[in-house]
């Protein structure tokens, strides 16, 4: 086959056509292949899932247009896992993933016209899906979160849906999938709807307003009975009990969450959820005894301050309910995913505890929207305990769920993380490693499977998986501008030209992008892939956070960015980690991958579709 052209047709860059799409994906395995590779991951946020038709404002994973777009990515990228953000309940107040609840799956994540089919007993209709919701959204290519937690938005479809589902049979097979569902999640699914209906009950979803009889519900393990039995009865203002409508809602999350992993696992790809080290309000409440009273998980931020995050599980019980707590959520996380990101794994072997600063009986926060707080002198005694979570909790959990250990990812990254490499090395867990801070003696590839006497030294490839930077850190682009200093050790590395490399930002690019792919397991978020400059978040950051979108346009924008030199061009990315492997020398493979690397690199039609009836059709 001829990859410059068709007959009658000049050589220029385009983006591929069908037939060479399929040529240049055998070409990419075979390349895949003789590197060794393992897992190569985009991280995507649900959020982040451009929608084609009836766009609410916000993408989900769930949803056919996540399958199309993890098949793009798979066939140009090589990509074979797709790594979500956590998945649990926000609000509009709170809108970070980081924040959401730990077990509850967030209702604004539901593709609501899937609930037209029959699998799902056609709970809403085409009427229902043409309302103001589901069609005044303009702005394709940013998160509308106020469209969302609308009054007439997510939940008030979710109730007319849930209005209909009460109609059904109670012989119907969703019936019947709904009472099984309930059997399977007694440990949280009535707690976490519970909240909701104690929220009712105070006009309030903040529980540091309530009473304290009902702050207090489970101080202890059983709970106040006599308060459970009387908020199984509260209704909401449409008469719609509230307990069993929030267990309708994460029934319907449930089902499209693992309908859509079986869907991508076909596809060849695995779905691996983020596991956030902290816990909602909602799960405080719910496992109360399991918990420090008032202290929280925090992280120094420099200026001898620290920032609280999240309620701190008592780890000075983790052989009681703490571990309890621990262990059932992450074999919920196993049932779910193919694997596990943990987020701030450090804080299970080294944490770091704060006791939240208050002023007149309210928190105290910087400018920047941290929550601020003391470090606590005597810190949990856990040391010796941190391997026993992994391996007794986490690992046992990945066991009970038949996943591998290997599809577990450590994030040791900041904080307390390098004291808590002792405890993780041996477990044949991964460790997430980036190269954002490389340099001669640090964060480069050689760095991490050189011998030597640092703890990140010494890996085998199989060890760790490693990114140009965090989920949410700056992007590829930012770092282009400010990493010349990366220029000598990549130039070396790869049989490079350093000078080439400071002149070219995109040659810079590459090149961060081809040092991932001389090891065995890899990662970018989805705006790094695609050659946008925009974060997925700006840590200590208030607003403009966890917004970005991918284009509804996203082909023909991956395109139009790498004829700019921006993006992961994939085939050159692979031709330079395999010349770097045989020390320069040019193969009739890397010439092959250099044929399509030159075609995605000059201007042209710029999707499959046009490159088909401009080439194919000639």
């Amino acid at each position: 086959m001829n990859v410059s052209g068709a007959a009658g047709i000049c050589s220029f860059g385009r983006a591929l056509t069908t037939p060479e799409k399929k040529e240049y994906k055998k070409i990419q395995a075979q390349a895949k292949r003789e590197l060794g590779h393992g897992q190569t991951i985009a991280t995507v946020f649900d959020f982040s899932v451009p929608t084609s038709q009836k766009d609410t404002g916000i993408g989900t994973t769930w949803s056919k247009d996540a399958k199309k777009l993890a098949g793009f990515l798979q066939s140009m990228c090589g990509v074979n896992a797709i790594q979500v953000g956590p998945q649990g309940e926000i609000s509009n107040l709170v809108r970070s993933p980081y924040s959401g609840t730990a077990f509850s799956l967030g209702s604004h994540s539901i593709d609501l016209t899937k609930l037209q089919d029959k699998t799902y007993g056609s709970l809403l209709s085409e009427s229902d899906l043409d309302s103001d919701y589901m069609t005044r959204t303009k702005n394709h290519d940013k998160v509308d979160y106020d469209n969302v937690f609308a009054p007439d938005g997510q939940k008030a479809m979710l109730k007319k849906a849930y209005t209909n589902f009460q109609q059904l049979a109670e012989t119907s097979a969703l019936k019947k999938e709904f009472k099984t569902f309930k059997q399977k999640n007694e440990y949280w699914l009535e707690k976490d709807a519970l909240f909701e209906a104690c929220a009712a009950a105070n006009n309030s979803a903040d529980m540091k307003t309530w009473p304290d009889r009902d702050q207090n519900i489970f101080d202890t393990k059983e709970g106040d009975k006599q308060r459970i039995a009387e908020l199984k009865l509260v209704s909401d203002e449409d008469g719609n009990n509230i307990v069993d409508f929030e267990e309708f809602v994460q029934f319907i999350a449930d089902k499209q969450q693992k309908e859509s992993k079986e869907e991508f696992n076909k596809q060849g790809i695995d779905i691996y959820g983020d596991c956030q080290i902290g816990f909602s309000q909602k799960d405080f409440w719910a496992h109360k005894s399991a918990f420090y009273p008032n202290y929280e998980f925090g992280c120094d931020i420099g200026d001898g301050k620290y920032s609280c995050w999240s309620p701190a599980l008592n780890l000075d019980d983790i052989e009681g309910e703490a571990g309890e707590l621990l262990y059932n959520k992450f074999d919920t996380f196993f049932k779910r995913y193919d694997g596990v990101r943990i987020d701030a794994a450090w804080q299970l072997i080294n944490p770091l505890i704060c006791e939240p600063w208050t002023k007149n009986g309210k928190d105290v926060f910087d400018n920047n929207g941290n929550k601020l707080g003391r470090k606590l002198d005597h810190q949990p005694k856990i040391k010796n305990k941190g391997q026993q979570i992994i391996k007794d909790i986490v690992c046992k959990a990945a066991k009970a769920n038949n996943v591998p250990n290997n599809k577990i990812f450590l994030e040791l990254l900041g904080g307390n993380s390098y004291d808590s490499l002792d405890s993780v090395k041996d477990t044949g867990a991964e460790l997430i490693h980036i190269t954002r801070y490389g340099s001669d003696n640090w964060g480069r590839v050689k760095f991490y499977e050189s011998k030597g006497d640092n703890k990140y030294q010494n890996m085998k490839p199989g060890d760790y998986i490693i990114g140009p930077g965090t989920h949410d850190d700056y992007s590829l682009l930012e770092q282009v501008e400010n990493a010349k200093e990366r220029a000598a050790y990549l130039a070396y590395d790869l049989n490079l030209d350093k000078n080439e490399l400071i002149a070219s930002p995109s040659k810079l690019s590459n090149a961060i992008f081809s040092e991932l792919f001389t090891t065995k397991n890899q990662f970018a978020t989805l705006p790094d892939i695609l050659g946008s400059s925009k974060r997925i978040n700006t840590p200590s950051t208030i607003s403009g956070n966890w917004e970005y979108r991918a284009s509804q346009d996203y082909e023909k924008d991956y395109y139009t960015n790498l004829i700019q030199g921006k993006g992961l061009n994939t085939p050159e990315a692979l031709s330079t980690a395999i010349k770097a492997k045989q020390y320069g020398r040019v193969s009739s493979l890397t010439k092959k991958l250099d044929k399509f690397a030159q075609i995605l690199k000059q201007d042209g039609p710029v999707t499959t579709k046009e490159a088909d009836k401009l080439i194919l059709n000639a």
